[in-house]
């Protein structure tokens, strides 16, 4: 019996470290793309990879509504993960000591990531809307 309880145990915890995985691999891939040329010109910030700009690069997004009825990209999970960082960022650096190289590097790493992810997902939003407003002055 412990051992099909050991079993059952490992193989849940590989399961939700396989999902955490691909999420983030969906992660990665939309950051990777280009951001457009109109979200560039119209930056939030002056750098789009600036840790600090995931608040106000979010926030935009109420500014950006989403005219396509396609499932678009929240950012409820991304937000998650971005407070999730910010929290291990704080207690690395109690526990370790302030602005160290290694574990605070990796939370800078991917809260620039996250950051990266809005800025696309935001670009993305901001192409579609302009192609349906001229497909709709095409009429």
């Amino acid at each position: 019996m412990l051992i099909a309880a050991f079993i059952l145990v490992m193989s849940l915890a590989a399961t939700v470290q396989f999902a955490v995985f691909i999420w983030r691999a969906g992660l990665l891939r939309v950051a990777a793309e280009p951001v457009s040329e109109p979200m560039l010109a119209a930056e939030t910030s002056a750098n789009p990879l600036n840790t600090n700009d995931f608040a106000s690069a979010t926030a935009v997004q109420g500014l950006f509504p989403d005219l396509d009825t396609n499932a678009v990209p929240k950012f409820r999970a991304v937000r998650l993960y971005f407070s999730f960082l910010k929290l291990a960022k704080q207690i690395g650096n109690i526990a370790v000591s302030p602005g160290a190289p290694g574990f605070g590097g990796w939370t800078t790493r991917e809260m620039a990531l996250c950051t990266r992810y809005a800025t696309v997902v935001l670009s993305q939003r901001l192409e579609r809307n302009r192609m349906l407003c001229d497909e709709a002055r095409s009429f």
